[in-house]
């Protein structure tokens, strides 16, 4: 057998209009239509003027109340807020708790300046006094 080299000449347009694309080789014409995909949980939805660090504070104070005890991890707090928010994102909500603890070693990186929470120990943090939420006074005052 022995091969035998030609060629052929070959011409196209390729033409882009939008979400369309329409591929012509000689007389042959292919159309491409493109639909964009749409990513369910690319961001969190919040309301308006609320930010992440809203969301941490609150679910902190949910979990204080829940667990009557002044100590929790970011774990939980993630757990508490996905609740509500199900498109967050672990790792958003895990470095901002950082940025809100003033004597945690990284805290140093962000400037968020924010100071809700004091590091007790590895992974360990209880809420300042100052972001506490006052006990309703008349259930207060009713108790013997």
């Amino acid at each position: 057998m022995k091969d035998v080299p030609f060629s052929i000449p070959v011409s196209g347009v390729v033409r882009m209009d939008g979400d369309a694309i329409t591929i012509i080789v000689n007389k042959a014409e292919t159309n491409i239509t493109l639909t964009p995909e749409i990513q369910k949980g690319k961001h969190v939805s919040l309301e308006a003027g609320q930010t992440l660090y809203d969301i941490i504070l609150e679910a902190a104070r949910e979990v204080v109340r829940k667990k009557g005890v002044n100590r929790f991890s970011a774990p939980e707090l993630y757990h508490e807020a996905l609740d509500r928010y199900p498109d967050l994102k672990r790792n958003s909500l895990v470095t901002r708790v950082i940025a809100c603890t003033p004597n945690h070693r990284s805290y140093k990186h962000y400037t968020s300046h924010r100071d809700y929470f004091h590091r007790i120990g590895p992974g360990l943090y209880e809420l300042n006094e100052k972001y506490k939420v006052i006990q309703d006074l008349f259930s207060i005052a009713d108790s013997p």
